[in-house]
Parts: C-alpha cells; structure tokens; sequence
C-alpha cells in the first residue's frame, strides 16, 4: 500500500539501512508483533547525504489513517506518537515515513501489531492454573516431593474449534512464571524463558505469539500453555529470597486467542474454568537447581495424568506491558569437543567455550524406567568432573542439575524453564555410551543481535574482545545479569559499568529500557535503589552502595547518549532526581561511603570482596559523577540543574580536603596505594586543575609501572583505567597492561584455555562468566580502533586511534540511529619501524605513516585526529585520509 504521494522519491530505498531495503523500525523491531499500544517509536536511516530536515509519518488500519504526524522540522532518524494516542491492539497497522535530506525525499515503511496491553483489553479472560497438590507447611523439600509430581509444571488446554480457515491467529499471553505455546503437542513458537521475569506486583509483561502458520487450516486442534516457575514460584530456598517475593505463588496464566478466518468471521478464546488442567512430564523445574523429567508421563502413556478443568485464581498485581526487549531463544548449538569417560558410567562432555544454556540429549530407546542426569559446570574440578558445586551455599535444594527419567521410546529431549552457565557437563545413568552426536549445546539468551565489529592485528586484544562479548550475550535474559551459573541477578554495579560496552557492541537498548524499569520500581522515596533489579524484596534493600545505586542514574543517561531519545530519561528523571538529593542527604559534609568499593580488586577473595580502600574515595567519587549526570539530565529535559551543580561543586571541593595529598589520592583509612581512587578522581573530573591532574596520573603510571606493568583495579576502575592512561600521555603503558601475560591480566586467562571473562582476576575465580572485568572492551573500541560518541546518538563522533607499540591495524563499527559509523586503520609499508615507539600522538609528523578509512553516517558529524598530529572535520560519506 502507498500511504504518501512518492512521486519525488528515487528508488525507494536510499535511506541508508544496513539492509538497504527502505524498511524502518517500530519500537527497535522491524515489522514487529506485541508493541506498546502508546508512544510507539518509528526509527529509519536518513535519506542522506545530506542530514535530514523533516519528516512525515502516517500510520493507516487497512484504508483507515489513523496517525498523521504532518510535516515535522527535525534532524532526529526518529519519532514518537503522540501521549493520549491509542493504536488499537491486535491490528497489523501499516506505517510510512517520508524523509526529506535538503531536496533528496526517501520512504520507509513497515507493520506493527500492538499489544493487549491495557486492563479492559482482557475482559472476559480469567487467571487459571492446575490446583496445587501440595500441603501448606509440607516439610519436604522440593526434589523430595518432585517424585510423586505434585511440584509438576501446570499444562492448560483448550481445544480450538474447527471453522472457516485461519488467515490470522494471535495469542496474547500474560502469566505469573513462564510459558511453553504448543499446538497438537507441538512448539508452536522458538521463545523460550517467555514471559521474562518482572515484578509481578508491579508490572506483568504481554507477549503476543504468531499462531497462524499452526491453525491456518481450519481443523480442530489443541492447544497447550505449560508453565514454569521462573522467579514467581520459586522453590529452591535462595541468599536472594525469590522464595519470599510479594508475589510467589503457584504458576498462573492469562491469554487471549483471536482468530480472523478466511470468511471474515472473528473468534476469541480466553482463559477461564472451561479450560482442562493437569500436570505434564516436568516434575519440577528450578532456575538454579534445574528440573527433573519423566517422559513415561506424556501424554498417551501410563502414567500421563488425566484432564481435569483449570482452577481460576487471582493474578498478579501489577499493570500490564508490552514486552520491550527481544525475546529469549535458542540462538546457537554447539556440537561437543570431548566425549570422555572420566569414570565408570560418568562421561564428561566438553564444548567450544563457556555458553549459557541447556543441552538437548539424543536419548535412546529401549530402557524405560532409566534416569539419566546431566550436571553442568564451567569448568572441571581435579577429579576431572565438571564443577556444579554450590561453594558458596547459596541453594538449599540443587543446582544446575537436570534429570531425566526414559520411557520406552527415543526421544529428544532438552529442559525447558532452566538455563545455566557451562562448557562441561557430566552424563550419569546413559545406557550405553553416548555419543557426540547425542549432545547439544543449546545456547540460550536474549535475541539481541551483535551490532557492532572490532578487529585488530593483535592476537591477545582481539580475543579479550571476543572473549568480552561471548560473556556478555551469556549475561542477557531479558535484564544484564551477573553470572549465568550462580546468581542469575541483575546486579547494578555491573550494569552500571558495563552499559556504555553493551550499547556499542549488541542491540541492547531494549533491554536496558527494560531494566531501567525493574530498577525504578525498587526505590520507596527516600530511600536508594536495590543492589539488584528485579529483586524479590528483601535482598540488597535499603543499602548504603552509592558506587552500585549509580546505575540508576548513569544507564538512563548511557542510553540517552546511545541514541538520543530521552524518553527514559523524562520517564524517570523525579525517581534519578530523588535517589540523588537522598543520596547527597546521607553524605555528611559531602563525603559519601559505601558497602560495596571497586570489588574483586586483585588480593581479595576468589569469591568477591572488598580491596584494603578507604571505601570513602569511590563513593564520594560516585557522589559527584551522580550529580554531574543529574545535572546533564536536568539541561537536556529543561529543568532546573542548579541545584545540582552547585552540590557537585561542593563534593568536589570536600573530595579534595579529604583525600588529595600531596598529588596523590588517598583516603585514612586504606592500605597503600590504590590504582583505582586515582582512576575515578581523574575519569569523573573529580580533580579539576590541570596540574594536579598530571600529578595523579603520573603517580599511577608509576604504581602502574612497580608492579611490573600490571593492574590492580576491580570492577569498577578497570572500566577507565586505561582509558586515563592513555588520555594523560601514557598509551604505551596502557597498550603493554592490556597485553600482560601474568596475573593480573586478561592475557592470564587466556592462558588458562579461558573462552570467557572471568568474575576475579584470580585463576580460581568463583565464575567464568562476569563481563565487569572486560570492560576494557571501552578501551579497545574507543581508543585502539579510536572511535568515540561525543553527541548523542552519536550526531557527532571522534575518531583518533592511539596507534601504540606492535599494534599495526584495527577496525570498529558502530550502529548508529543515523546509519553505520565506522574507522579502519593501519600503518602502511614503511611505517613498521614506528611499532613500539610508545603513544605516537603528538610524537612529531608522521605524515603518511598511518592510513584511516572512515565511515560518517549521514546527519552526523566526524571529529578525525590523526596520529601526527593533524585534525580534520569530516561530514557524511567514507573518506581516507594519511
């Protein structure tokens, strides 16, 4: 359909998309099923070259305009209906946006379907489950009582009536825990982990699944919603209380199917009592501990249970969304390594690298009755079996372990409400010996797609970004996460870090709006935020932790200058705000302090902790970027940041009073130097004065230096470590840190066979899945490749390579909301004896020695300094300059 006059546009799909098709995007998503009913954001690629003066986008409902935004005057690759405007849910709307670029005019075009996503959406459609089969008070335990099944997954049923053919099926869904879709005993859809965990009490998550291609034909058929517990029927007793949320209950489920059939009829079925109710092949099933199957319940088996009407409960409180992040899926397989009898009966099977997950088990026929486990870990102990211990006693009942119990019939088989953090894992009970191709590794995460590349011609760098990135799509499921083997928690300071990478490297926007929202649902005014998002309400409450309450100031802000919509920020500016005036409430005379400081530095625990520090430094230093953010945040919204400012200023000053000596940062109360107060002192603009300035960086570089060119920062200076070296003149020193071989250094894991960034610098670290450690990734992308977002959505960039030491070439793209932005470097023929004279910026005139190609996407600007010394300001299109 046309939906605006096109005569002037060329081709149609000149807009600049990485597909180069013309299509755009609806709320991050092309063509997507289950938006926001409200505020929809339309995105597309300027026409270019020139940037973008004006826009139109019209929304149509088969004939209908139902949106028509009129000729908008803005340079913004965006725009956002009207608040009050209600697309109406269920219809696939059509959109169009006409892009004028000076007297260039180009289209983009798309579908969205929005979500049931307000409360008289659901008239009619009730919450149902199975009835529970265990006692208030039962004193066993979870695994104890997963043998009789009165722990098993619900499974709802309803037959979908025989009709006119189906040109349309949608099932809307909204449930306490997860839900499996299957038609006729079959996945109906690839999501898994689906709906993703939220407060239930707070805000529950609508999915719309596609049913069509399952119903299309008319015919009678079943359909199944089987339930998981997630975080909202926990178990397994846990440090983080899931057990105790506000909400915790038995598994529950709300859905609506309509159906549009081929004589124009329209049909919907909801949820209710008429709905069948029993208890399928899971027994139980638990994120940290696992589930435990028995195939001989299938349906049509002995020991299936029969059909028995749902129950109708009450539902979680909270109001209703649309999903905003992609969904989970199985996005990978991975085939094993290694099959090998490590003992009689136990076989360990090895893969690639570090991955989150499940496996999926060729199981063979002929042994009903036989239990197969499977027990995963990360790594292997000395006895040569995977490590799925529980060191630190987290769980009271299981962790990662599945089990499996076979009927008479070979079967695939894999879990299907529990994901953990492995490359090993053992096999016990197999009849036989199984092989390599009985084995599957199932990676499983958030579907975010990798949307940005980095290259170098340094073996070391480019598997520590590698490395990095493996580890952080490990940490996505429907929030960041802090280890997918122990703790599955979206732990802020990790966040908080860790931001800046996620947003450079994978389409995460989604989910980090997502999070932003988990985490301002934990703060009570006058009070900070968790330390973790989604929490259960009792954990990590009410703390005193500004260096991780950070993170609800800094992601909002992080993704504000990714690009450049401030819709999170306008959304929760007076909870940043009032989080912020607490915090600096509790700070007398402006010095702050925290339980948590720059955590897993080099010397503590393997497990985690605290370094010797006066945890003063970094909270203060916390202190002031929290203010100066809030400020920025204040200007952007046209608010009033002098408050702001001025409490800054006064932060900065006691800073001074209390911990500058003698050119050095350092607190009263810590033991020695610390690498990372004069990090943040000097990343945060906390010390101002230029002199002073390099005083403290030369006083690093010369701690950096004693210690044999290593590290001994933790989570939280190693994200700018480098990053400072290199800016005060010390790129060499931060180029031979990043490529030390002994600990602590990333180059020590990789030679331990590390595939993944580990939690400590220590070799026995506690997880090899911690992505805080390789926030280095910064570093590599902004300073090795040179390419840095100086404006929001990156209007404007830099691109100044430190060309340092051995390193001879390097590349890095970025996907921008205006198109691709990109550099690739190298040093050319003649230059080789320019490798290893240190930070070669400023070092004189180099002319030609260093060639760069830079891609600047139309409606943005390229700041280009070269090595030698020269700048240059670069505008739309791919230039190469010497």
């Amino acid at each position: 359909m046309v939906l605006l006059d096109s005569a002037a546009n060329g081709n149609g799909n000149g807009n600049g998309n990485d597909n180069g098709d013309g299509h755009g995007e609806v709320d991050g998503h092309r063509d997507p099923i289950g938006t926001a009913s409200e505020t929809v954001r339309f995105a597309w690629r300027p026409a270019g070259p020139g940037p973008q003066t004006a826009v139109r986008v019209v929304v149509v409902d088969g004939s209908e305009t139902v949106w028509d935004s009129g000729r908008i005057a803005t340079d913004r690759p965006w725009l956002r209906s009207p608040r009050g405007l209600r697309f109406a849910p269920w219809h696939r709307l059509a959109w169009e946006a006409r892009i004028e670029s000076g007297t260039t005019v180009d289209t983009a075009r798309g579908t969205f379907t929005p979500a049931p996503d307000a409360a008289d959406d659901w008239s009619g459609a009730e919450w149902v489950t199975a009835s529970p089969a265990v006692p208030a008070g039962d004193p066993a335990s979870p695994r104890e009582r997963s043998v009789d099944g009165s722990l098993a997954a619900p499974l709802l049923s309803r037959v979908v009536p025989a009709g006119a053919p189906v040109v349309r099926a949608l099932l809307a869904v909204a449930a306490g825990g997860h839900v499996d879709v299957r038609v006729d005993d079959a996945l109906a859809t690839d999501e898994v982990l689906s709906p993703t965990t939220t407060h239930w009490d707070r805000r529950v998550q609508v999915v719309l699944h596609d049913l069509t291609a399952a119903l299309a034909d008319g015919t009678a058929h079943d359909l199944e919603l089987e339930l998981g517990r997630g975080f909202f029927g926990m178990t397994n007793a846990n440090v983080w209380a899931w057990e105790r949320a506000p909400w915790h209950a038995e598994p529950r489920v709300r859905a609506v199917l309509r159906l549009e059939r081929a004589d124009g009829g329209v049909q919907v079925i909801r949820t209710g009592g008429d709905w069948g109710a029993r208890r399928g092949t899971i027994l139980l099933d638990d994120l940290y501990g696992g589930e435990v199957h028995d195939l001989r319940r299938r349906r049509g088996r002995p020991l299936a249970e029969p059909a028995v009407p749902a129950t109708v409960v009450t539902g979680p409180a909270g109001r209703l969304q649309a999903r905003l992040e992609q969904p989970i899926r199985v996005v990978e397989e991975l085939a094993p390594t290694a099959v090998v009898e490590a003992a009689p009966g136990e076989w360990v099977v090895t893969f690639p690298r570090v991955v989150a997950g499940w496996v999926r088990l060729r199981l063979p026929a002929g042994s009903p009755g036989a239990t197969v486990r499977v027990r995963y870990g990360e790594r292997l102990r000395a006895d040569g079996l995977p490590n799925a211990d529980d060191e630190k006693h987290y769980f009271e009942d299981g962790f990662q372990t599945d089990e499996v119990t076979l009927d008479e019939d070979a079967v695939v088989w894999e879990p299907r409400f529990s994901y953990k953090g492995f490359r090993h894992m053992q096999l016990s009970g197999w009849p036989g010996a199984p092989s390599a191709a009985d084995v599957t590794a199932c990676v499983v995460r958030t579907d975010a797609a990798r949307t940005g590349t980095f290259t170098v011609d340094d073996d070391l760098l480019q598997w520590i970004h590698d490395a990095t990135m493996h580890t952080v799509e490990n940490n996505l499921h429907g929030y960041p996460t802090d280890t997918p083997k122990y703790e599955k928690n979206g732990w802020t300071g990790d966040a908080a870090v860790g931001a800046d990478m996620f947003l450079t490297n994978v389409d995460t926007a989604g989910v980090l709006t997502k999070w932003v929202e988990d985490l301002a649902e934990t703060v009570v005014p006058g009070h900070p935020p968790a330390l973790i998002a989604p929490n259960a309400g009792v954990f990590g409450v009410d703390t005193r932790a500004p260096v991780w309450h950070a993170a609800l100031v800094t992601v909002p802000w992080d993704l504000y200058r990714h690009t450049g919509d401030p819709t999170v920020l306008e959304r929760h500016v007076d909870t940043i705000e009032g989080y912020a005036r607490f915090e600096l409430s509790r700070s007398p005379g402006g010095i702050a302090d925290t339980i948590l400081g720059d955590w897993v530095a080099p010397g503590t625990d393997p497990g985690g902790g605290n370094p010797p520090e006066d945890s003063r430094v970094p909270a203060t230093a916390f202190l002031v970027r929290i203010l100066d953010t809030v400020a920025r945040i204040d200007e952007v919204l046209g608010r009033d940041a002098s408050w702001a400012v001025s409490a800054a200023a006064e932060v900065r000053a006691a800073f001074a009073r209390e911990f500058v000596v003698d050119g050095v940062v350092r607190g009263p109360r810590d033991a020695g130097f610390r690498q990372s107060h004069q990090v943040l002192a000097l990343a945060f603009d906390v010390v101002e004065e230029p002199s002073l300035r390099a005083s403290i960086a030369a006083g690093l570089a010369a701690d950096v230096r004693a210690r044999g060119d290593h590290l001994d920062t933790g989570a939280i200076g190693t994200k700018w470590l480098l990053p400072v070296l290199t800016d005060a003149g010390y790129g060499d020193l931060a180029l031979a840190v990043a490529r030390q071989t002994t600990a602590p250094s990333w180059g020590a894991w990789r030679g331990a066979g590390a595939t993944s960034t580990f939690e400590h610098w220590d070799l026995a670290a506690r997880s090899h899945g911690h992505f805080f450690l390789g926030t280095v990734d910064d570093w590599l992308t902004g300073y090795v490749a040179g390419i840095r977002l100086v404006e929001p959505g990156w209007r404007r960039f830099t691109v100044a390579p430190a060309v340092c030491g051995p390193v001879g070439s390097a590349s890095c793209s970025v996907a921008t909301p205006y198109g691709r932005a990109g550099v690739r470097w190298h040093l050319l023929r003649g230059a080789g004896d320019l490798r290893g004279a240190g930070d070669l910026r400023g070092a004189g005139d180099l002319g030609g020695a260093v060639e760069l190609e830079v891609t600047v996407p139309p409606g943005t600007t390229a700041d280009v300094r070269l090595p030698s010394g020269r700048t240059e300001t670069l505008g739309a299109g791919t230039h190469t300059l010497r």
